[in-house]
């Protein structure tokens, strides 16, 4: 009969995935993708806690033991990488509009390439010189590995993060549309280091060659298997095949990339945007709504199994006091890399950096969460043996800064976002007042947006409180003069080529 391990696995994984997405929504509150792993690391801690004093008690006892080699045997990389991240990418993709990649290619390519690999080189060097000046010194290439993983923003709590606060479009393109790319740069980098590490010839032309291969192929799938899949979806469907096929698009072209050695997450991003792009011309919109509700289920169910996941790592670690801190300064030096790579990136682009609106970069900059990708790619080699010696490290700090990053950046996000866009119902009393004041000593133009609707019910964005802007004041704080070249700054504030 077998011992139904499998079946053993999964009911504990959705009651413990039911547990915490159900503490989160009705105690915390949180967004499910800050929220979960935050409950799943306390009910380990719990776990912990009461085992010890359960030690020794011959009636009821718990094997922490066992729970470990149990999480050890996670292949979490295996889980999410090769497997259900195709489904999470394509999902999103479906709903992403072409007409939006089109308007605002130049930020996402910038944000998703060029600020991914400077973050990533300056946080491996800031971490160097920190791990040298403790006393625990880490080779420099692990670190700019770390990095890299590091450097990838997640699709899952991105998504998470921005279903929380009232975001502008253009923003909401920004971050979306870049963690859905940048995932493949992240990957390419990664697996560059640590080719490195493990003694493999190393130049830039084959680099640059082997990224080439990667995302042309990958983009050849892609276009191949949405076409492919837009004849399938012509003429009449039950709801089961439409969701089948989608699901073929997904896994299909994923897989098909990984055996090319291409890029798969380009690969399924790519077909996930023409199929969404063009199903509206041969499908009913009742049908595509449908499809869409079904991956937005799917996603929240690996959305729970992954963060219950993630706070399950922690049952693997040894967090010393040490390895809490270290993860800690990594999150400092990650967050504050983040904000200088983006800068030094569009400074490198004036027509960009002129365009720029208040509050572009440092709200882009903050909305970076980290999540289950950075996780699995440093489980993935933390046993590998030029990384063995390094692995409590990695894990550690990987872990650290993932909570930290749903915590500070989710939750602080709408405390961001008030500081360039006003909001008349932000808090002003007690300990969010005080970070609410702190958040806008980060808006040095000293002047709010105001996100509102026109008559056809399109977005427009306008500047709260133009005659401060345009009215001079003299000594006693009185508008004395009217300054009509201002008037003109306020018009170039608000077009909508700025956003």
């Amino acid at each position: 009969m077998g011992n139904f391990f499998f079946l053993q696995l999964l009911t504990v994984v959705f009651a413990l995935s039911i547990a915490t997405t159900l503490f989160n929504k009705r105690v915390l509150g949180f967004p499910q993708a800050i929220g979960v792993p935050i409950v799943s690391a306390i009910f380990v801690f719990i776990l912990q806690w009461g085992a010890s004093l359960l030690q020794g008690n011959p009636f009821f006892s718990i094997n922490i033991a066992n729970i470990e080699n149990a999480v050890r045997h996670i292949d979490f990389y295996d889980f999410l990488i090769n497997g259900v991240i195709c489904f999470i990418l394509t999902s999103s993709a479906l709903k992403f509009k072409v007409s939006d990649l089109r308007n605002h290619w130049r930020p996402i390519g910038i944000l998703a390439s060029l600020a991914l690999v400077i973050c990533a080189v300056l946080f491996g060097l800031v971490l160097y010189g920190y791990q040298f000046l403790i006393g625990k010194h880490v080779d420099l290439l692990v670190l700019l590995l770390l990095g890299a993983a590091l450097g990838a923003t997640d699709p899952i709590g991105i998504k998470g993060v921005l279903s929380s606060v009232r975001a502008p479009h253009h923003l909401m393109v920004k971050l979306e549309g870049e963690s859905l790319f940048n995932d493949a740069m992240c990957i390419a980098l990664f697996m560059t280091l640590l080719n490195v590490l493990q003694g493999e010839n190393f130049t830039l032309l084959g680099v640059l060659q082997t990224l080439l291969y990667e995302i042309v192929v990958a983009v050849f799938i892609g276009v191949v298997f949405g076409w492919a899949i837009l004849r399938i979806l012509r003429g009449k469907h039950e709801m089961e095949s439409l969701i089948l096929t989608t699901a073929l698009l997904a896994c299909g072209s994923y897989l098909v990339a990984l055996l090319a050695h291409a890029s798969a997450p380009i690969a399924c991003v790519i077909g996930g945007l023409i199929v969404g792009n063009k199903w509206k011309e041969i499908l009913a919109d009742a049908d595509i709504g449908d499809v869409n509700h079904f991956w937005h289920t799917v996603e929240g169910i690996i959305n729970s199994f992954l963060f219950t996941l993630i706070g399950l790592e922690l049952f693997i670690l040894d967090l010393s006091t040490s390895l809490i801190l270290g993860g800690i300064v990594a999150f400092i030096i990650l967050h504050g890399v983040r904000f200088a790579a983006n800068f030094l990136s569009f400074s490198m682009f004036p027509h960009l950096r002129k365009k720029r609106y208040n509050g572009s970069l440092a709200i882009l900059s903050w909305g970076g969460v980290r999540g289950g990708i950075s996780l699995a790619l440093i489980l993935a080699v933390a046993n590998v043996p030029q990384l063995k010696e390094y692995s409590s490290i990695l894990v550690g700090y990987t872990f650290i800064v993932v909570l930290l990053s749903g915590v500070v950046c989710g939750l602080g996000l709408p405390a961001v976002m008030n500081a360039f866009y006003y909001n008349p119902n932000e808090e002003k009393d007690g300990w969010k007042g005080w970070y609410q004041r702190m958040c806008h000593k980060m808006n040095r133009k000293g002047f709010q947006y105001i996100i509102g609707e026109d008559a056809n019910g399109n977005e427009i964005i306008t500047v709260y409180k133009p005659e401060s802007l345009i009215d001079e004041k003299d000594e006693d704080g009185v508008a004395a003069v009217h300054n009509p070249e201002k008037v003109h700054e306020v018009k170039r504030l608000e077009s909508p080529d700025n956003f």
